[in-house]
């Protein structure tokens, strides 16, 4: 069984924190990327996220539609 350490950071001023170089490279992070953060469960969570343009959103709405139309 292979035990890695997790690494603890610093809450520092203004509340901010620093993700750890090894979790941002694994995860493919940059800067400007954009993350969610919540509380689950007493826990701290950061997630990923992707954020699309509302009208790129429309477009693909419609595409759905008019595919739902054809396969009726």
């Amino acid at each position: 069984m292979t035990t890695t350490t997790n690494p603890v950071i610093e809450l520092r001023q203004k509340a901010q924190v620093t993700i750890p170089k090894g979790i941002v490279k694994k995860l493919g992070l940059n800067e400007g990327d954009k993350l969610e953060i919540y509380e689950q469960d007493g826990e701290i969570r950061i997630v990923p996220v992707v954020v699309c343009p509302a009208s790129y959103i429309d477009s693909l709405k419609k595409e759905i539609e008019s595919l739902r139309k054809v396969r009726k």
